[in-house]
């Protein structure tokens, strides 16, 4: 586990050395009381007597994270990861809470472990794992632990060159910091920290990071939304880095095919924050120049480049190929720029929408989306609660007609009688005639309706003797002259 005191191997060569000389017992009576001397967390928890259903999967599933073949871990990794996708299954569930409960520092200390020894493959599925994790305790204790050794030795894999690691996971170390980062980080300073780590290698101006001159395109657009994510967790007045650089640098990848669609949505996002002035380097020109004037200045300079991108992706097939089909005239970053028009980005999970209206929730979405998949995002944004309320989403659901498990042999009919009145008039003020008519009317009333609930009685007798079903047939036999 990073940052826990280990023995050295100077101590371990000592102790065999003293151990040699002694023989039975006496080589364990020793008691080693040294204060500095930190005993490491156990590898797996061992639990004495019988062992419950979920303790057996899960003691299962860590011994493959001890394995020494990758594959072997890797599968135990890939178990972990359904496992929290299928969170809302209730043997699932009880697995999650038993981890959070019984087993987190050894479930936590087997991911970094795979994290760090791992080659690309496993540095993905255990990169995925911690994220998943980080999204599931975000809510507890266990939070501040997660990030703090979770970012120390993502941040420690990505400073120390290593030319086993393919593209694929650097960007799952990235993508591990910025999840991990968004959902356990406890103030403002931590999360611009991780920002400051992604920010080093987006910039080359920067400190010099040990894959920044290995940076395709592709991965210079994902660290790009992976800084935008995190900036959404930062509260506009809280913004204490020095990014006055930021707007000119993402200027600059406005100009480049690859890099354009994901500079403009920063750019739009930084303006939604309102303080450019946190994100721009002024010059002697500017010094003097209010905050609105600022704001003008740098948002004229920003819609002439838009504007210029947006007629090359019309002509040039490699920048309209990187749009998507976006750099239209109604291109959305474009129209925010030039009408302050906001944007509005729906979308269809399990025939419900879900409709953002803002830059900060549209990049969440695109991140958190991107990081569990299609698929898995739908059911997280159905189930998991975390997830309902970063997006204050509140999925209903149809109630399913349950079949009925017998049918009563009794039917209860009501039928609902009107006497008519007195039509206002005084009873003892009517004459024996008046009288005899108005008991006559309500008789021939009640007598009717006698009738028709007799009527219904008959006809539902008859359908449960299945006399009504046998009629219908031979009508409908007898219509076609199947019958002679």
């Amino acid at each position: 586990m990073v940052g826990i005191k280990r023995d050295t191997v100077q101590m371990r060569k000592a102790e065999k050395k003293i151990a040699k000389g002694k023989k039975g017992k006496e080589r364990f009576d020793e008691i080693d009381d040294e204060e500095t001397r930190v005993v490491p967390w156990p590898k797996l928890i061992r639990i004495r007597g019988p062992m419950t259903l979920v303790s057996r999967r899960i003691s299962c599933r860590m011994e493959k994270l001890e394995n020494k073949k990758a594959c072997v871990r890797e599968e135990g990794l890939s178990a972990f990861i359904k496992i929290f996708h299928d969170g809302d299954q209730e043997e699932n569930e009880e697995v999650l809470d038993s981890i959070l409960e019984n087993y987190f520092l050894t479930y936590l200390d087997q991911m970094l472990n795979c994290l760090k020894k791992g080659l690309t493959k496993e540095k993905q599925l255990a990169s995925q794992a911690l994220g998943l994790l980080a999204i599931y305790v975000v809510e507890t204790e266990n939070a501040d632990e997660i990030y703090r050794y979770t970012t120390s030795l993502v941040t420690e894999l990505l400073r120390v060159p290593n030319k086993l690691l393919e593209p694929c996971g650097f960007i799952a170390l990235i993508e591990c910091l910025a999840i991990v980062t968004f959902f356990c980080a406890s103030n403002t300073v931590e999360i611009q920290a991780a920002m400051q780590v992604i920010w080093e290698y987006i910039c080359p101006k920067s400190k010099v990071g040990a894959h920044k001159n290995q940076v395709s395109a592709t991965t210079l657009s994902t660290l790009i939304y992976s800084w935008m994510f995190l900036l959404t967790r930062v509260y506009r007045l809280e913004i204490i880095f020095a990014w006055q650089g930021v707007i000119s640098w993402f200027l600059t990848l406005l100009k480049e095919d690859a890099t354009c669609v994901a500079a403009g949505e920063a750019l739009a996002l930084i303006f939604e924050y309102d303080k450019v002035d946190r994100f721009f380097v002024k010059t002697e020109e500017l010094l003097s120049e209010s905050y609105d004037g600022l704001r003008k200045y740098i948002k004229n300079i920003i819609l002439k480049q838009l504007e210029s991108t947006s007629m090359e992706a019309k002509t040039g097939p490699p920048l309209k190929q990187m749009f998507n089909n976006a750099a239209r005239t109604d291109w959305d970053v474009l129209m925010y720029f030039k009408e302050d028009k906001r944007p509005k980005y729906y979308e269809t999970f399990y025939e419900q929408k879900l409709i953002l209206t803002s830059w900060s929730s549209i990049t969440q979405l695109k991140f958190i989306k991107n990081f569990l998949g299609e698929e898995e995002f739908s059911n997280y944004l159905m189930e998991n609660e975390v997830i309902q309320e970063l997006f204050a989403f509140e999925p209903y659901y149809e109630e399913e007609e349950t079949p009925t498990l017998y049918e009563p042999t009794f039917e209860k009919i009501e039928t609902r009688v009107y006497l008519p009145g007195t039509r206002g008039k005084d009873p003892e003020l009517l004459t024996k005639s008046q009288i005899k008519k108005e008991r006559e009317q309500t008789k021939s009333i009640i007598d009717k309706s006698k009738t028709k609930l007799m009527n219904k009685r008959r006809t539902f007798a008859e359908e449960r003797k299945g006399k009504g079903y046998f009629e219908e047939v031979v009508s409908a036999v007898s219509l076609f002259g199947l019958l002679s």
